[in-house]
């Protein structure tokens, strides 16, 4: 039995549902069966290399058909696909794949000149392709063009279940961590057989075999594309782009170097999408304001949108299923080690936890329902094998508890009396201020429900008497220094917490210029908010 991403798109681009879109870049779309066969002569091309089993392929690209085909070729032949962060400059690039191990980097022509200055210092990495519609811009690269070719008359099909994944963590906290994931455990992680175009069939158990899942797919209809707005080279919209590959659906993507909005809306007509992956308010609010400005019928053809990453505002969720009342909305709480570990309430930082999610407190006991007891939650079931080469990371995030293998997420929570869990921030991410604690999601929630707010970011500036000074930036339509009611939205918050969580200082900032995962860039936040008291000071 293979439970694999790639062995089910092998199958389904040889059978009944061969001819069926599977990727759409823009206005280019591609079968499945010529997903395959481009797959197969990928893999054949790195099989020549001698590659070992398991060896590490980066994918430096945007999103575009070549992303998923590198993926699906690569795994097909036994090989780890590995995320590169096209916002890398030189250094970053050359230790991710240096401590990576890359041995292939398949890149894009806009990132060739960048490859070429690191080259000599890559020590593990022995071949390129260029993503490149002409010939190669460094000549010591192959273009993938000429892989779709490779002969595959030799192709030995290598796709077992414990073949890897590997998904390089943000680096937030220093170099990317490679997050193991073998095939196997992700396929069932995600749940593969029970949602999107599997849904109809209401399986309540996974199939016995693939055999019996490709054999129950086909008799189903065929499902609306996936658009993935949020890039593939994060967890988030690869884990659902390969998920609905392997239901034989097709996956949409568009090469926007910045969100274009208006452009995803004429995108989603022009391919009838059915489905959308976004990372909270850093996609939802420009894409519900360029619906409400059109006017038409852009969105009817929407029924999921899947949130993961970071904060979907109460509000951002009242537009949209305003827009579509009966549109499936799931806003997940998960990171790339535990994929998704709770659901959403419908209660901004309410979550409803995943069956095999458990919260402990601090000496490991299970904090019971009801008690207000703070501790953190911890995913159990499918998890990834360990961080690559991080034997001491990788022990202090996949832990044994009662025997139960479990994933420690770093989220600070409470459990409620009916069992919901009240996010409070991670545990990264707490302020500690006269010797209270404060967690950032708690306030953060609140700012966003500020009708003059649409994003915040609660940081701590350094306080001579309390540590750590509780710091708002905040960023809304019409905000700037002197339009912002600092006294208002401080009256705002003490009328729902603790003295000691409402910022002592709260400043305006024209963008957060959130990466395009939703995520902040806290050094930054940071030192804006210090330059900003700095000013003060000089006043």
């Amino acid at each position: 039995m293979s439970w694999n991403y790639s062995e089910a798109v092998d199958r389904i681009g040889q059978g009944a549902m061969a001819d069926r879109p599977a990727l759409i870049h823009e206005n280019t779309t591609i079968s499945f069966a010529q997903l395959r066969k481009r797959a197969r002569g990928i893999g054949a091309w790195m099989q020549a290399l001698q590659l070992e089993r398991h060896s590490h392929i980066g994918h430096y690209m945007r999103n575009s058909n070549a992303y998923m085909e590198t993926f699906i070729g690569s795994s097909m032949a036994g090989y780890a696909h590995v995320n590169i962060n096209y916002r890398y400059q030189n250094k970053e690039l050359e230790d991710l794949c240096n401590g990576l191990d890359i041995k292939v980097l398949v890149y894009g022509v806009e990132f060739a000149e960048r490859v070429a200055q690191i080259k000599p210092q890559l020590t593990k990495t022995i071949a390129f392709v260029e993503v490149t519609e002409s010939a190669p811009v460094n000549d010591f690269a192959v273009s993938l063009n000429d892989l779709y070719l490779h002969s595959a008359d030799t192709f030995q099909k290598n796709t077992a279940s414990d073949n890897q994944i590997l998904i390089a963590t943000g680096g937030t906290t220093g170099l990317p961590k490679g997050t193991q994931w073998l095939h196997t455990d992700l396929w069932h992680k995600m749940s593969v057989w029970s949602f999107g175009a599997m849904a109809p069939a209401a399986l309540k158990k996974p199939p016995e075999s693939i055999d019996q899942y490709i054999e129950i797919l086909q008799e189903l209809p065929p499902s609306a594309p996936l658009f993935p707005l949020c890039p593939l080279m994060h967890g988030t919209g690869l884990m659902m782009a390969l998920s609905a590959l392997a239901q034989a659906s097709p996956v949409v993507t568009t090469d926007n170097l910045r969100f274009d909005a208006d452009k995803c809306l004429d995108l989603i007509v022009a391919h009838k999408v059915g489905a959308l992956v976004i990372v909270g308010d850093a996609f939802a609010l420009p894409l519900l304001d360029a619906v409400e400005q059109r006017q038409d019928d852009c969105f009817s053809s929407i029924n999921a949108l899947v949130s993961s990453g970071a904060i979907l505002s109460d509000a951002s969720r009242a537009r949209f299923l305003a827009l579509r009342s009966d549109m499936v909305l799931m806003d997940t709480l998960g990171s790339t080690e535990a994929s998704g570990y709770a659901l959403t309430s419908g209660q901004a930082g309410i979550f409803l936890p995943m069956p095999t999610t458990k919260v402990f407190d601090d000496d490991m006991n299970e904090v019971r329902p009801g008690s207000d007891v703070i501790g953190i939650a911890y995913a159990g079931g499918f998890s990834p094998i360990g961080y690559y080469n991080e034997p001491e990371k990788t022990a202090e995030t996949f832990v044994t508890i009662n025997g139960q293998r479990y994933v420690r997420t770093g989220d600070r929570c409470t459990v409620r009396a009916d069992g919901m869990l009240e996010l409070l921030g991670r545990d990264s991410n707490v302020i500690n201020t006269g010797g209270e604690k404060v967690y950032t999601v708690e306030v953060e929630q609140l700012l966003l429900r500020h009708e003059a707010i649409e994003d915040a970011v609660l940081v701590g500036l350094p306080h001579p008497r309390f540590g750590k000074m509780v710091t708002a930036v905040v960023e809304g339509p019409d905000l700037n220094k002197n339009s912002l009611d600092v006294q208002a939205v401080q009256t705002y918050l003490k009328e729902q917490l603790a003295d000691y969580k409402v910022p002592r200082k709260i400043y305006a900032i024209s963008s957060m210029q959130r990466f395009a995962n939703g995520k902040i860039d806290y050094s930054k936040i940071t030192a804006f908010a210090a330059d900003c008291l700095a000013k003060e000071g000089d006043h």
